[in-house]
């Protein structure tokens, strides 16, 4: 069949002043005389397992096309067809939407059609229609800047200027401390003044990401460090997998063999592990806001209102400052990182939606909007910043009148039961989301409707919330009784129970991965809704368990301090791994052989790659902004207070 991608030299074509080079959108016609569009068309069909091998990719480097053209004795001028995928083409049009892309493909269209139509001809007797997705010579390898690329290295240099001064009066205080102490850069300054302009220190934001906890609290839940680190590392696993099906590579076969196999449905079904950090972030915000007793019975409502938006607005602007430098980063330098056949099909959206649908991601609403977004990955700050407000309405209310506390649990249990369950059936969707080879190949995601309707909205999540919530009522309990559960027996095979708990949700999913059933089916609704809260309620009993320092060799594992610091920057490796993707995988020139190896390799340098980012942009961007953040909104009074353990945990319920 013919190959999914074949790209001409993107090196040798523009290292000529007048080269240029056209990424090409082809759709090969049905052939009912062919024997080969008969195979190209059954295997297509099996769109659950099999990339759609009648839609492939060519780069085409004008000069070579109009040479070989040039070069036949008998030339065929073809008629162009229409391209019948007209939503693919109406995203082409809005991504790639310069003036000066436009412009070429209308001017090289005929000769991209008649050179593709004469090589499909020639080698395998089939014609195609074609649309050109961008074309770039050599002169656009040097981008003219813009305003907003403007003030972005604007902002950049005065971020760098700002730590520069900082660091070198933080520096000067510590030779001017007297008597000297090693702790200088652990203790923060004692007055405001001083905290403000030491924010952007970078050996005092250095010691707060590597600083042990100092409080019991932490230490007694540095457990969530390992299931950070454990939880973000499946995440750019799960992505690496999705984002390879989007680039060009030699043998598809590889993806599509995969998803039959049974093992893959760990992965497929794998997208469940994002509920481990709804259940983190709800068990710290009730044990949080709970141990500071902001509401009572007694509260007036007034009070209770304005509660509500200063734990909201804090937690807004703590999370603000790093989604917009990762917003600015892919309207403007993104784009410029790297050049190559694929890199403007990679990277050309995130530059065009950053600038226009900035705001889904500002208001946090991408998870309801994943159309024409930016960053797609954060739709889970959308869906979490949304449930963070509707659970800290239920804590609130829950607090003032504790009376209503039971009733309002049950339901949204049976909420958290029923939605998922009702959603599947009357939108007639899938057991579970999975993702399929043609999902995600265009840089969207296209006839999924399971994903848009069940994945990212915050009313099919209402389970990890609330089973933290219960966590948090099971931790405070048990941390005022103090049982000690670790080493009985019962309790350890606990451990082991949900772990093959685990294996029996993740593998149930492989029914639905093989096999197709008909819609609406209410068992499929069942199961869509029994599912999400058994793997939610696994989570929760991993959280209770190692509350009590239940689980042997797992719970020190996840105990391990080369977590710690890991973890403390586990938001920021969250928003910017798919940039460090996309910017590994960019550079193919070539179509590339995909191996298990291979993949895996790429997952572990991602990974690495992604924790070095995270780390500069947490110690340059994200910590001095949380300090500034507390010293505008904590009283000086109450520095004590919110020293040690805030201090060495900034954003700990960010993922």
């Amino acid at each position: 069949m013919p190959p999914l991608y074949y790209l001409d030299d993107y090196d040798l074509c523009l290292d000529n002043h007048s080269g240029t080079y056209c990424l090409v959108y082809v759709e090969i016609l049905p052939n009912a005389s062919s024997a080969l569009w008969h195979q190209i068309d059954q295997v297509s069909q099996d769109s659950k397992h099999r990339f759609r091998h009648d839609r492939v990719f060519r780069g085409v480097c004008l000069e070579s096309c109009k040479q070989s053209i040039n070069d036949l004795s008998e030339f065929t001028e073809y008629e162009e067809e229409e391209i019948l995928d007209k939503e693919l083409i109406s995203y082409y049009n809005k991504v790639h939407r310069r003036e000066s892309n436009s412009d070429r493909a209308l001017l090289y269209k005929e000769v991209v059609n008649s050179c593709l139509n004469y090589n499909f001809g020639e080698k395998f007797s089939l014609r195609s229609r074609n649309h050109i997705e961008y074309c770039v010579s050599a002169s656009d390898m040097d981008l003219k800047l813009d305003l907003l690329d403007l003030t972005f290295y604007g902002i950049l240099v005065l971020i760098i200027i700002i730590t520069l001064c900082s660091s070198l009066l933080d520096y000067r205080l510590s030779q001017m401390n007297s008597p000297k102490t090693e702790n200088f850069y652990r203790e923060p300054p004692k007055s405001r003044r001083k905290r403000l302009l030491t924010s952007f220190s970078v050996l005092r934001n250095y010691h707060r990401l590597v600083e042990p906890y100092n409080s019991d609290f932490s230490r007694e839940v540095s457990f969530f460090d390992g299931f950070r680190v454990i939880g973000v590392f499946v995440v750019i696993l799960g992505h690496t997998l999705m984002v390879f099906m989007t680039v060009p590579i030699e043998n598809p076969e590889f993806f599509e063999q995969f998803l039959f196999r049974f093992e893959t449905s760990v992965f497929q079904n794998g997208s469940l592990v994002i509920q481990i950090f709804f259940v983190i972030s709800g068990f710290l915000l009730y044990v949080k806001f709970t141990k500071r007793q902001l509401i009572q019975p007694k509260t007036s409502m007034l009070e209770c209102i304005a509660v509500y938006f200063r734990v909201f607005l804090y937690r807004y602007f703590r999370l603000l400052p790093s989604l917009l430098a990762l917003i600015l980063f892919n309207g403007t330098l993104l784009v410029r990182l790297q050049n190559g056949p694929f890199w403007l099909h990679l990277t050309e959206a995130e530059r065009v939606f950053c600038r226009s649908n900035w705001w889904k991601n500002v208001f946090f609403v991408a998870n309801h909007m994943l159309e024409d977004s930016c960053s797609h990955q954060t739709w889970y700050l959308g869906a979490d910043m949304q449930l963070f407000e509707l659970f800290l309405i239920v804590i609130i209310i829950t607090k003032k009148h504790p009376k209503w506390t039971r009733a309002i649990y049950t339901t949204l249990l049976s909420l958290a039961l029923a939605v998922p369950a009702v959603v599947t059936y009357v939108l007639e969707l899938d057991g579970i989301y999975h993702i399929r080879p043609e999902t995600y190949r265009y840089l969207y995601f296209r006839h999924s409707d399971t994903f848009y309707q069940m994945y990212p909205p915050f009313y099919t999540n209402l389970g990890g919330y609330l089973f933290g919530f219960l966590c948090g009522h099971f931790y405070l309990r048990q941390r005022s009784g103090k049982v000690e559960l670790r080493g009985q027996r019962k309790y350890e095979l606990a451990m082991w129970l949900l772990v093959l708990a685990t294996l029996a949700v993740l593998f149930s999913g492989y029914i639905f991965i093989r096999q197709d059933f008909a819609k609406p089916s209410l068992w499929l609704a069942l199961y869509a809704g029994i599912h999400k809260i058994l793997w939610v309620l696994i989570c929760a009993g991993f959280v209770i368990l190692m509350c009590c320092k239940v689980g042997g060799m797992a719970y020190d594992f996840c105990t391990l301090p080369v977590f710690r610091p890991l973890a403390r920057i586990s938001f920021q490796s969250f928003l910017w791994h798919i940039v460090v993707l996309r910017t590994v995988v960019g550079y193919f020139r070539q179509p590339v052989y995909v191996s298990s190896f291979y993949l895996l390799c790429n997952v572990l340098s991602v990974f690495m790659l992604t924790q070095f980012v995270a780390a500069l942009v947490a110690v340059l961007l994200e910590y001095p902004f949380l300090e500034v953040l507390r010293c505008l909104t904590k009283p000086e009074k109450a520095r004590e207070e919110v020293g040690p353990e805030i201090q060495m945990r900034p954003a700990p319920s960010a993922v």
